[in-house]
């Protein structure tokens, strides 16, 4: 009787597991189509997949029929928010607001803030080793989001099979600037500089770079 009990606790657990996972596949994908929707006025979605890419990081992809054809789309998605998003086909011009730019990343994370980040100071060693570690933290969070929105764009602009790593970060106020290695699959490597532009809030507005 006790194992039937163990073995119904573990089924009950099992699919308990397999629900969250759908519950959070079933998620991102609805965010990635909305913003789909919502940049190209596009809605006939076709084959949706939702694969995880690592801790909360999410690629959703599939196709969209439009003209009797269907055309890909990508998004990325972190933490339930849209990193960055493509559709490969003809869709109306695509509206444009003031809290973003085209193709660029969105949120960075819940409690980014740079202004915060830059503001703190300490009164002793303690504090200033406290500080230094919430600062370098915060770096890591805007180099990853910096990273993410340079692939995107590398991989639009010049080849699919763009690898980037970012060499080197400084923060310039709110700008997150350094130089970065791409390599193609055809192993053609370029250097290049680069400046991802984040407000106030920690939030990613605008990137540019330059390959040499």
């Amino acid at each position: 009787m006790k194992n039937l009990e163990k073995s119904v606790v573990l089924a009950v657990c099992v699919l308990a597991g397999q629900a969250a996972y759908g519950s959070d596949e079933d998620r991102v994908t609805q965010v990635c189509k909305n913003k789909i929707k919502s940049e190209y006025r596009v809605d006939k979605f076709r084959n949706v997949m939702a694969e995880k890419e690592g801790h909360h990081k999410w690629r959703v992809y599939g196709k969209v029929k439009t003209d009797d054809h269907k055309y890909p789309f990508n998004c990325k998605v972190k933490s339930g928010e849209v990193k960055s998003y493509a559709f490969d086909g003809p869709s109306p011009k695509r509206r444009k607001d003031d809290d973003s730019d085209v193709g660029t990343a969105l949120a960075v994370g819940a409690g980014l803030a740079i202004v915060a980040a830059l503001a703190v100071s300490a009164s002793n060693d303690d504090d200033d080793r406290k500080n230094s570690n919430q600062l370098r933290e915060k770096q890591t969070h805007l180099e990853d989001d910096c990273h993410d929105e340079l692939s995107y764009r590398i991989r639009d602009e010049h080849d699919r099979s763009a690898s980037v790593r970012l060499e080197s970060a400084r923060l310039e106020g709110h700008d997150l600037v350094g130089e970065a290695r791409v390599k193609y699959n055809r192993h053609k490597v370029h250097q290049a500089t680069y400046t991802c532009h984040f407000n106030s809030h920690g939030r990613l507005k605008d990137s540019s770079y330059r390959l040499y």
